[in-house]
C-alpha cells in the first residue's frame, strides 16, 4: 500500500503514525532523496528509506516519537560504521527526519446549555475539532454554534446512531437530566473514544452506574469514565469547570502522568458504594458533593 494511502488510513482510523523521510544525502545509498516510511502504533511499516541496521534504528525513534510527539532527525554515517552498513552495502551517509503524525482529536458533546457552550468554544480554541448532540433544537442549532464541525438535535438516540467516534475522539457528557447521560455513558462505552468524561455530583455518577450495571454493562467498563469529571483546580463556576475539563482531555491526549483528576476513575468511585448500595465518601463532608457537576 502506498505510504500516503496508508497515513491517511491511520488518520481516519484515529491511530497515530510516524513518518521518517530521507531529508539528506551524501555519497550512495540504498535509497534516495525524499523516501518515506510509515511506521504505525504497532511498530509495523510501510515503505522504506533502504533497509538495514539503519532503518531498525529509525523504526526504534519513529516509535520514540510516537510516544512523546516530539520529532527528531536522527544521521548515519554508514561508512564511518560499518554496523550500520550490514544489508545496506553502499557506504554513503544520510539524514532521516521523523515527524509524529497524529488525527485531530474530536470532541463531541453531549449537551448545549451553558457548560456545553463553553466546551465548544474552548475545545475549538486548543484546535479539536467539535460535535454538539442535545435533544433540544433550541440548544443545538447552527446560530447557537456556528464554528462546530456538526450539530445534532433532536431523538439522542438518533442522533447517536450518525456519530462515529474513534480511538482519538473526546466525549463529553451534560446533558439535561441523569437519564439522558445514562443513555449517552452506555452509547459512549460501546464506541472506541479515548475519553469519556462526565459530569455531575458523586452521588449522580454512582446512581447512573448502578443503572447501566443493572442493564447489563460490566463494572470493568468504567474505567473508561473520567466521572466526576476535570482536573481537580478547585473549579466552582461553569467556566472553570470547561477549563478544567479540557485540561483533562488534554492531559489524556499527552498522555501526561503529572495531571490530577478529581477521581481517577468512575470505577474507582463506585468501588467505594458498599454493598448495602447507601453512598458515603470517605473523605468528603457529603454524599451530595458537587464536583464537576452543572
Amino acid at each position: 500500500m502506498d505510504v500516503y494511502e496508508q497515513l491517511i488510513h491511520e488518520r481516519a482510523e484515529g491511530r497515530s503514525c510516524a513518518l521518517a523521510t530521507i531529508v539528506n544525502v551524501v555519497g550512495s545509498i540504498p535509497s534516495y532523496t525524499c523516501a518515506k516510511m510509515l511506521v504505525r502504533e504497532d511498530g509495523t511499516i510501510v515503505g522504506t528509506i533502504g533497509g538495514g541496521a539503519a532503518e531498525g534504528r529509525a523504526i526504534a525513534i519513529a516509535r520514540e516519537v510516537l510516544e512523546t510527539g516530539r520529532p527528531q532527525m536522527i544521521s548515519f554515517n554508514l561508512h564511518e560504521n560499518p554496523v550500520l552498513d550490514i544489508g545496506m552495502v553502499c557506504g554513503g551517509s544520510l539524514d532521516i527526519f521523523v515527524e509524529a503524525i497524529r488525527p485531530s482529536p474530536t470532541a463531541y458533546i453531549f449537551g448545549g446549555g451553558h457548560i456545553g457552550f463553553i466546551m465548544a468554544r474552548l475545545a475549538r480554541l486548543v484546535g479539536f475539532e467539535v460535535v454538539v448532540i442535545d435533544d433540544r433544537p433550541e440548544f443545538a442549532n447552527r446560530d447557537r454554534f456556528p464554528e462546530v464541525q456538526a450539530v445534532h438535535a433532536g431523538d439522542l438516540a438518533a442522533s447517536m446512531e450518525q456519530l462515529r467516534p474513534n480511538r482519538s475522539s473526546l466525549i463529553f457528557i451534560a446533558t439535561r437530566g441523569h437519564g439522558l447521560d445514562g443513555q449517552a455513558l452506555a452509547w459512549a462505552l460501546g464506541t472506541s473514544a479515548g475519553y469519556i468524561g462526565m459530569i455531575g455530583s458523586k452521588r449522580k455518577v454512582i446512581t447512573i452506574g448502578k443503572r447501566l450495571m443493572a442493564q447489563g454493562i460490566p463494572a470493568e467498563q468504567f474505567r473508561r469514565v473520567q466521572a466526576p469529571v476535570g482536573l481537580d483546580i478547585g473549579a466552582d463556576t461553569p467556566e472553570e469547570i470547561a477549563i478544567a475539563v479540557i485540561a483533562e482531555m488534554i492531559a489524556n491526549i499527552r498522555k501526561s502522568e503529572g495531571a490530577r483528576p478529581l477521581v481517577r476513575t468512575m470505577a474507582d468511585l463506585m468501588a467505594r458504594v458498599p454493598a448495602s448500595g447507601q453512598v458515603h465518601l470517605v473523605g468528603t463532608d457529603s454524599d451530595t458533593e458537587e464536583l464537576g457537576a452543572a
